[in-house]
């Protein structure tokens, strides 16, 4: 799945938890904190990655 549809994905549940919080136990908030991490750090890498190239088109 591409990074941005993960992203979208994310978003909803993030949303979704921060209507019903109260709902959620720890291993449920300590899953989704993992995963808002793991998919923005790739968003990120991926942003630097282009900047760098937009900046010197011979970096790889």
């Amino acid at each position: 799945m591409q990074l941005h549809q993960r992203g979208v994905e994310l978003l909803l549940k993030v949303m979704d938890a921060a209507d019903h919080v109260e709902k959620l136990d720890t291993n449920e908030t300590q899953a989704l904190l993992k995963q808002v991490a793991d998919i923005l750090g790739a968003i990120l890498e991926r942003d630097a990655r282009h900047i760098v190239q937009e900046n010197d088109p011979n970096h790889l």
